[in-house]
């Protein structure tokens, strides 16, 4: 590896500060998926994908719900919030509330969909304590349930800790041990009045609420309180509290949460702050992985169904793409957790393909060219310039198998392999342009369509590369004769890459096409080309294509956009383009450079419930799109590091052959070292308040 001194090094922040921009947080278990925005509980999905078939959309049925309290103070609703985070590394949402009629007593609520739950459920509690010097008198607990179960709506409650509601759409099981009373409505005026709820419940109608109330007489100086309610869309709800209390309910949450983290890896190097963040992504990649039984069972979408509160940018991508997958897919295999990385590839395995064989040299090919439907369905969205069909799915897909089978799973090439050498690795080499040494035009990455917008586009040639050498291995393992092939077609497919894709200064182009034209061909997607090594880290064409990827720079000045197309989408900074950056960036030994990208993407998360997003406004850093994304945030964050420290020691041991290094830094790239530590302790001060809850 070749060490070069680059001059674009940045100091620590050049541009916007890492700052508070996301209200919403979200949480699942596999089955269903709730957002919490700004105060409570608005949204409940009972299920992660948008769509299960064509036209069978999962709906939202949730409003709203909370807690209320009364007493001799009088009544309110906890409607406000002086803060809200997760537990780090779990999806329990930790809410610090301020009781405004008591400002003796301290509230703080647990809102998670619990992991051991076998469909959509949400477990509420509320944890009260009296932290002044007298007795607060009377005082009654009650919860709110405004759900939407469809259509004429139905509840009833078998005793004052039992109800249950149902309507077209859905059954609600709830469940509220310990509670004197559960009503069905005329709870939120009674609240507000200061009276107690009382009585018992069966109604129907058409916006049927019900509410649990805890008489928990008075509360003396010191004196805490746990209550808590479980709502099921998978009936059991009695069967899944088993006698525990509300605060067990969270103490087990917490525990399950710590046992499964345990078994991933903690990467060395990192500092409290990264270690959190790094948690975190596993936990939403956890959560957010189909847990189903069937044909759904396994697949992780490109996100949470949660956005940012940004205009213009207020899509959901709780859909799975084939490519934000493999990312996860990848990331996860690398972190340890090889059955949730092999189940997510099973996923994508599935075969429901073929609609669009036209597009693919008439080939029968296995896994989608876009994205799928929730039971792995293929789906390609069409707008007035046709399909998107994908040629990068492939080799994402090749290259993901790889590292599943680099950690050491080899009974996942045994069951998967033979088909995605027939149904992937086959049609990749079938798809060569003889004539370019490129893969043929297709909507690549950044989805373009077709009829006459499809390119030769760099990413997937690149991609292509990764997967065939990925099958290669594969290859091997199977005792297939194809794997000379496979190594072959690589040969190939990188020359074309070198010998189509640069222009006259070296700058890797996004596609042969643009780079024809002679403008506008700036596309950070082609850095991966020098992560996957097709050229040279720190060689001549990175130190050309960096210096190029400046006029990507965002005006905010921290990060970058993806590409010189210029839509405000192409415009938006892309955290998967810092993440990936940054790896080249360590791979060429530009090590501050690289942690100036990686640190902005941990700070910004930091002052954001440990979340990364698609995107951050242009202009402002303002988080944007969907927060979390999956593989395109948490997958990226969790896979630069775990590697880090491997690419680092890298640099090291090249160090003492250098030629031209300057005497500082960590491997002789140049240093910002004494700028970025003072930075840094600030962010940590900040870190550190975020992490006590106050919100900033």
């Amino acid at each position: 590896m070749t060490l070069v001194l680059f001059l674009l090094l940045s100091p620590a922040f050049a541009g916007s500060a890492p700052h508070f921009s996301l209200p919403n947080l979200g949480t699942a278990n596999g089955y269903g998926a709730l957002v919490f925005e700004s105060d409570r509980l608005t949204t409940a999905y009972p299920h992660l994908y948008q769509e299960y078939t064509p036209g069978n959309v999962t709906p939202n049925l949730l409003y709203d719900t909370y807690f209320g309290i009364v007493s001799g103070a009088g009544g309110e609703w906890l409607t406000d919030a002086d803060s809200a985070n997760y537990e780090v590394g779990t999806g329990i949402i930790v809410v610090e509330r301020p009781p405004i009629a008591n400002p003796s007593l301290t509230v703080t609520e647990y809102d998670f969909a619990p992991m051991s739950y076998k469909g959509l459920g949400v477990a509420q509690v509320l944890k009260i304590r009296n932290r002044g010097n007298t007795t607060v008198s009377g005082v009654q607990l009650v919860s709110l349930h405004n759900w939407h179960v469809g259509g004429t709506e139905t509840a009833s409650s078998s005793d004052a800790g039992h109800m249950v509601e149902s309507g077209s759409d859905v059954t609600l099981d709830y469940a509220g041990p310990g509670a004197n009373d559960a009503v069905c409505s005329g709870a939120y005026d009674a609240v507000l009045a200061g009276q107690m709820i009382s009585g018992g419940c069966a109604q129907t109608g058409d916006d049927v609420v019900p509410a649990f109330g805890w008489r928990l007489g008075d509360l003396a100086p010191g004196a805490e309180a746990w209550v808590g309610v479980l709502t099921g869309a998978a009936g059991g709800a009695d069967a899944w509290i088993a006698g525990r209390t509300a605060q067990e309910w969270y103490l087990d949450e917490l525990a399950d949460w710590a046992e499964w983290q345990g078994r991933a890896a903690a990467p060395d190097g990192l500092d409290a702050d990264e270690l959190a963040v790094y948690h975190q992504q596993l936990a939403y990649l956890r959560m957010a992985q189909v847990q189903e039984p069937g044909d759904a069972f396994g697949q992780i979408p490109a996100s949470f169904p949660v956005a940012a509160t940004a205009p213009g940018f207020d899509h959901i991508w709780n859909i799975t793409w084939v490519r934000d997958g493999s990312y996860a897919a990848a990331a996860l295999a690398a972190a340890g957790r090889t059955q949730e990385a092999a189940d997510a590839l099973a996923f994508l395995s599935q075969g429901k393909t073929g609609e669009f064989r036209s597009y693919v040299g008439n080939a029968d090919y296995l896994v989608s060219v876009c994205r799928t439907y929730g039971d792995g369905t293929e789906w390609s969205d069409t707008d007035a310039n046709g399909p998107n069909v994908e040629f990068d799915d492939f080799g994402l897909y090749l290259w993901a198998l790889g590292e599943v089978r680099a950690a050491g799973r080899a009974d996942v090439v045994q069951s998967l392999g033979p088909a995605a050498l027939d149904g992937v690795a086959d049609v990749l080499v079938g798809l060569i342009d003889p004539n370019t040494g490129l893969l043929q035009p297709d909507s690549s990455i950044w989805e373009r369509h077709w009829n006459g917008q499809q390119q030769q586009f760099a990413y997937s040639s690149i991609q292509a590369v990764a997967g065939l050498t990925a099958a290669a291995d594969i290859a091997d393992d199977l005792a297939d004769s194809r794997a000379e092939t496979y190594r072959t077609a690589t040969a190939t497919l990188s020359a074309g890459i070198r010998d189509h894709l640069l222009d006259a200064s070296g700058v890797i182009a996004a596609s042969k096409d643009q780079l024809d034209v002679g403008s506008n061909y700036l596309d950070l997607a082609a850095v991966e080309a020098f992560n996957h090594d097709i050229l040279e880290p720190g060689g001549a064409e990175f130190e050309a294509s960096y210096a190029a990827w400046d006029r990507l720079r965002v005006e905010s000045g921290n990060g970058y956009a993806r590409n010189d197309d210029g839509s405000s989408y192409d415009a938006a900074e892309w955290a998967v383009i810092d993440l990936r950056l940054a790896e080249a960036l360590r791979r060429s030994c530009a090590l501050d450079d690289a942690d100036a990208l990686e640190s902005w993407i941990t700070a910004q998360a930091v002052l954001n419930h440990d979340t990364i997003p698609e995107l951050y406004d242009p202009a402002t850093g303002d988080y944007a799109g969907p927060a979390p994304m999956l593989g395109f945030g948490a997958g990226a964050y969790v896979w630069n590091m775990v590697h880090r420290a491997e690419l680092e020691g890298q640099c090291a041991a090249d160090s003492d052959s250098a030629v031209g290094k300057p005497d500082s830094g960590p491997c002789g790239c140049g240093s910002t070292g004494a700028s970025w530590a003072g930075a840094w302790g600030m962010l940590g001060i900040i870190g550190a308040l975020a992490r006590r809850g106050a919100r900033p």
